[in-house]
This record gives structure tokens, C-alpha cells and sequence, in this order.
């Protein structure tokens, strides 16, 4: 079944299946490369690399695996079994320990592009504000005029970042402003000339990136996203990653 749906040379995504010890943490995502593939349980994958920095995953951990295909999304679980190297080139061996099952939420697939982003901080008093209005808690028009105009108080500075990828269910954008995990963002962002992305996302993990001066990365989620907005992130990344694919392939 492997060999029928994966190639050499496709990426995948591995997350870990450990649970993070900050219950507000996200388990850990890399992405790798397909090297070769013994038979439907074995397999050699490209130690993933961050921040320029090749990652050893220690040998026994477990990680679900996902992988794109001009079919669809493929998920599965697979074990570390050896870290190995031949001449400079640094690989996994990896064991396939569940049964491969074909996945409906392609958002969850990240794509590897670079965009640029304006975002700004949301306060806490902000969310707070927002709440009481959706709530419409207001006694009357004039409460409601007041906590209007204080709303429009506290949006703050419009600040630029860079996107390096996306999918339906978040973003990773790196920046020189630095903020802590928990913090909300409003971000806006075009996908392509005709589709412009505006959404809420919290900030989940944060990495200095090494020799960048003082650049940080930040993994972020969606909290707030119009359903269309979503889809239209799905429809895009499975579009370019097709095209990517039949790039690889001369079919295109």
C-alpha cells in the first residue's frame, strides 16, 4: 500500500506524538524528505532541519505521519528505529506502526512559502471589549457608542512580518518584534493576487533564528477564520502542491 500512494522524494510531515509539557504548547511538527522505501513498514526519511540545523529525533519516539498526494492526504504512525549516516548524508530508518488511512483535513497540510504579512498585537482589554460586544452587554446606544470608539482606541501599529508557510490551520511568519506565546494577533495577508487572508491567530511557539539579527519565528494557529477564508487556504495549498508534484514529475 505504501509504495502505491508514496515515491522517493515526497515530503512529509512528522508530528510528534508526545504531548508537549506546556499544556498550551502545540506537539512538535518537522518536515522531512522520502529517501527510500524498503518495503509497506520500512522506510529512510531526511533528518528535518530547523533554523538551519540538522534535528537527530532519538530513536524509539513516535510521530504521526502525513503526506500529500494527487489523491489526497495520507496519515499513518511511525517509530524511529536508527539514525544513519552514509558519506555526508544524514538519514532516518523509520517503521510504519498503523495502518495508512486517507485523511479528509488536508488544512492541516503545511505549504512551504514565503509571503509577506501586516499584522498588529490584540490587547487583552481588546478581547475583552470584543467580548462584551458580542455579547451586546451594552445598557444602551450610548454605552455602546462609547465601547465603539474605545475599540477603535486600541487597534495597534500595523507591524510587517514574513510568512515561510501556511495551511488551513495556521501559520509560521518570522519577525524582529518579539512577543510571547499566548499572545492573540490579527494578520492579513494575500495568498495569491485575488485571495486576501484576514484572520485572529494566537501565537503557540517562538524560536530565535540563529545569525538573522534578532529575528524570531513564531508557529501560530487560527481563532478566529470565516469558514470560506479556511477553505480557500485548503483549496490553495493542495493546488500548489499538486503543481509542485507535476513540476518534480516534467508534467508540467
Amino acid at each position: 500500500m505504501l509504495k502505491n500512494v508514496l515515491k522517493v522524494g515526497d515530503r512529509i510531515e512528522l508530528k510528534s506524538t508526545n504531548r508537549p509539557k506546556n499544556p498550551d504548547d502545540s506537539p512538535k511538527v518537522y518536515m522531512s524528505q522520502v529517501l527510500d522505501i524498503l518495503d509497506d513498514y520500512r522506510m529512510n526519511i531526511a533528518v528535518p532541519i530547523e533554523s538551519g540545523h540538522l534535528v537527530p529525533l532519538e530513536i524509539g519516539s513516535r510521530y504521526e505521519m502525513s503526506f500529500l498526494t494527487n489523491s489526497g492526504l495520507y496519515m499513518c504512525k511511525c517509530e524511529i528505529k536508527n539514525r544513519l549516516k552514509q558519506e555526508n548524508l544524514y538519514y532516518l530508518a523509520i517503521n510504519i506502526i498503523s495502518e495508512l488511512k486517507r485523511d479528509q483535513r488536508r488544512q492541516y497540510f503545511r505549504l512551504e512559502k514565503i509571503i509577506p504579512l501586516k499584522y498588529r498585537v490584540i490587547s487583552d482589554l481588546e478581547l475583552r471589549l470584543r467580548y462584551f460586544m458580542e455579547k451586546k452587554a451594552y445598557k444602551d446606544d450610548r454605552e455602546k457608542r462609547i465601547v465603539t470608539e474605545k475599540l477603535m482606541q486600541l487597534e495597534g501599529v500595523i507591524m510587517d512580518g514574513t510568512i515561510v508557510n501556511v495551511s488551513g490551520g495556521g501559520i509560521k511568519f518570522s519577525s524582529l518584534a518579539k512577543h510571547e506565546n499566548g499572545t492573540t494577533i490579527n494578520i492579513d495577508f494575500w495568498l495569491d493576487e485575488d485571495i486576501e487572508i484576514e484572520a485572529e491567530a494566537k501565537i503557540i511557539g517562538t524560536a530565535e533564528i540563529a545569525n538573522s539579527k534578532g529575528l524570531v519565528e513564531y508557529r501560530c494557529e487560527f481563532k478566529k477564520i470565516k469558514k470560506d477564508i479556511r477553505e480557500k487556504i485548503v483549496r490553495y495549498v493542495f493546488s500548489e502542491e499538486r503543481k509542485q508534484r507535476q513540476k518534480e514529475n516534467g508534467l508540467q
